[in-house]
């Protein structure tokens, strides 16, 4: 628990502080912008190197960022830098409507990761999950539901972070942005947990 909420700390709460730091100092919002990103860069190449292993998600996000960033100078727009967060978002949206198509959809393997590492692995039967999937039709269409909620949710998180970066006032964008986050991290929750248990999915698990 300490480890994730150190990850949110270090890739959410402190660039947003930090460009408002830089602001207060007089930088640039461009300038502000690309600074404040150096602690997620930093962090991002330290967890490759620590662990040895690239994260594919972060290599994307340093790729959307170095493009974005260098576009930004180019044209001179925060504007720009400050849409690639829902560039980012919209295509992790889109990541998980398009593994719909696989075996397995992204929330599934996620759900089942945190629930093996959680008090509820016997209970919720993770390590059967694999051998559930084949023959239950309802177990398969929960997790097809799930993953359509997370992809639309990202995908109108996506919408409104563009929105945002072309219409409201520059300052204003990275508070407003980070509580979006939060808004839709809780909104797509709730109407996962509701539909859950409408279909009684933890319930089938335990009893079964």
């Amino acid at each position: 628990m300490l480890r994730q909420w150190g990850v949110v700390l270090l890739e959410v709460v402190v660039p947003v502080a930090s460009y408002y730091v830089l602001r207060g100092f007089g930088v640039s919002a461009l300038f502000a912008l690309a600074l404040c990103a150096l602690p997620t860069v930093l962090f991002v190449l330290y967890r490759t190197i620590r662990w040895r292993k690239i994260d594919t998600l972060a290599l994307f996000v340093l790729t959307i960022f170095a493009i974005s960033a260098a576009a930004s100078f180019v044209t001179g727009s925060p504007r720009f830098m400050l849409a690639k967060a829902g560039w980012v978002t919209g295509a992790i949206g889109a990541g998980f409507l398009v593994s719909l198509l696989f075996a397995r959809p992204l929330v599934f393997g996620m759900a089942r990761s945190m629930v093996a590492k959680s008090h509820f692995a016997d209970t919720l039967r993770a390590a059967e999950w694999d051998e559930l999937w084949p023959r239950h039709a309802w177990f398969r269409r929960a997790w097809r539901v799930a993953t359509v909620l997370w992809g639309a949710g990202l995908l109108a998180d996506a919408a409104g972070r563009v929105l945002l970066a072309y219409t409201l006032p520059v300052d204003a964008v990275p508070a407003l942005g980070t509580a979006l986050y939060g808004v839709t991290f809780v909104a797509v929750q709730v109407l996962q947990h509701r539909y859950f248990r409408r279909v009684g999915l933890w319930r089938r698990l335990a009893d079964s």
